[in-house]
């Protein structure tokens, strides 16, 4: 029920923000256990490709990565002991089921590695690290109706180094959005509400580095 009346009115807003606002700032990315992950905030999907029988796509992804990978320079390990990321990909993959490569295709990208600039309370934005990624991709399990899933192989670069191997695991979300799930490594996982970008269940990106000891 919801009081409003003359003289208490500003009084319970200011308690409301009082009591919201500190779980707001505590809000915490997903932090992996190992390598990074991202998640996809939009996607671009072209229909022109679609009726040629491509599925060709570019997405805008956030997520986070650990110190001691490639996409973590220590210049760029917040307080809280990681890294944000920012990254744009694009992928084309074959739709053709009568082909040997149906489901499989290229990927590649740019991406930034961020820390709070201007406003300390919304998304890093301050850019400290530019690097670029590209690969082979395979999301025939998803497009074979086999498993919610797909996964790549590629190499990623920062600030102009060597690029380095990567391999990632794209999860994607199923099931009725307000309770959707993931299949994990030991099965499925629900989407936590952290995992969600305006209450939209998301992709989820895990990359390992194979190379690289964190």
């Amino acid at each position: 029920m919801i009081t409003w009346t003359r003289g208490t009115g500003i009084l319970l807003l200011v308690g409301a923000v009082a009591v919201v606002a500190p779980s707001y700032a505590a809000a915490q990315p997903p932090v992996p256990a190992s390598g990074a992950v991202l998640y996809e905030m939009t996607e671009n999907l072209s229909l022109k490709a679609l009726q040629k029988g491509q599925r060709r796509a570019t997405s805008q992804l956030l997520g986070v990565a650990l110190p001691g990978t490639p996409l973590c320079p220590a210049t760029a390990v917040n307080t809280a002991g990681y890294c944000v990321i920012n990254a744009t990909g694009s992928d084309n993959i074959n739709l053709n089921p009568d082909t040997v490569t149906f489901g499989k295709g290229n990927f590649g990208g740019t991406f930034t590695v961020v820390v709070p600039g201007d406003n300390p309370t919304d998304g890093p934005e301050l850019v400290v690290g530019r690097g670029h990624f590209s690969g082979k991709m395979d999301f025939s399990p998803a497009l074979r109706a086999v498993a919610p899933l797909g996964t790549v192989e590629g190499e990623v670069g920062l600030n102009g180094s060597r690029p380095v191997p990567f391999t990632g695991t794209f999860r994607l979300p199923m099931g009725p959005p307000s309770g959707a799930y993931y299949l994990g490594a030991q099965g499925w996982e629900p989407v936590l509400p952290n995992e969600q970008a305006l209450g939209y269940p998301t992709v989820k990106f895990e990359i390992a580095f194979p190379n690289v000891s964190e």
